[in-house]
């Protein structure tokens, strides 16, 4: 199974240029733990987590700055052709939740850790039987 067949593709981006306020609200309203940040082009320059905006815990002026101040810009990414145990291997090893997926520089759509879960639960039968 490839990540293309299990990869989420409607996925709620923001620009390096919205402030962390416009953020968090997107995070809250979408119901989304994080958010890829991409430039003018459409291309991938970062991502910006929950974990970054838990700044806003210690200083509410945190709110007016940049997401391009706070995003993390060296971003693990996985191929949409790449096997869904890649998935799992870079979660484990990196522990991150969720990973973007490019098919070259582009990014096509996001992929968690219960996805491949999900994947895996479905192509297998049930764990446990009553």
């Amino acid at each position: 199974m490839h990540v293309s067949e299990i990869m989420t593709r409607k996925i709620v981006t923001i620009a390096p240029t919205a402030t962390i306020g416009e953020a968090t609200e997107l995070l809250i309203d979408r119901g989304v733990s994080g958010l890829p940040v991409v430039g003018s082009k459409g291309e991938l320059i970062g991502i910006l987590t929950e974990f970054a905006l838990m700044a806003l815990a210690y200083d509410q002026n945190v709110a007016h700055e940049l997401v391009s101040q706070h995003m993390t810009r060296e971003v693990l990414t996985v191929d949409a052709n790449d096997p869904v145990s890649k998935v799992a291997d870079v979660c484990i090893l990196h522990r991150v939740r969720r990973l973007p997926v490019l098919e070259g520089n582009r990014l096509v759509g996001l992929v968690s850790r219960r996805d491949v879960l999900k994947s895996l639960y479905t192509a297998a039968p049930p764990f446990a039987t009553c």
